[in-house]
C-alpha cells in the first residue's frame, strides 16, 4: 500500500491526521468491501504512533508544509511505515535510509 500525502497547505503530522480521520469516515459510510480502508487505516496508524513529526519537520523543512513535491506514505520491507520523497526513504522516528 502506498499513500500520497498532500502538503501544499500543511504540515506532514497534520496530512496524516487528517487522511486517518477521512479513512475512519470512509470506513463508517462504506457499504461494501472495507478491506483495503483497514489497510490504509494500519499504515496511517502506524505512521502516527511512530514517527517522530517534530524531528521529521526539523531535519526535512519540505515536511513543514507549503511544498508540492510528491511524498509517500508506504510500508518498507521490514513492515515499518516509511516516507518517501525525493529519493528518499525515511523510516521512524526520523531517519533516513
Amino acid at each position: 500500500m502506498k499513500i500520497q500525502l498532500d502538503l501544499t497547505n500543511h504540515c506532514i503530522q497534520t496530512e496524516v491526521k487528517r487522511r486517518h480521520e477521512a479513512a475512519i469516515s470512509r470506513y463508517f459510510k462504506s457499504g461494501g468491501s472495507k478491506e483495503a480502508i483497514e489497510a490504509e487505516l494500519v499504515l496511517l496508524e502506524k505512521a502516527l504512533a511512530a514517527f517522530d513529526f517534530a524531528l521529521l519537520r526539523s531535519r526535512w523543512p519540505e515536511l513543514s508544509g507549503g511544498d508540492d513535491r510528491p511524498v509517500f506514505l508506504a510500508w518498507d520491507d521490514s513492515g515499518r511505515p516509511c516516507l518517501r520523497f525525493d529519493h528518499r526513504s525515511i523510516h521512524p522516528p526520523a531517519d533516513e535510509n
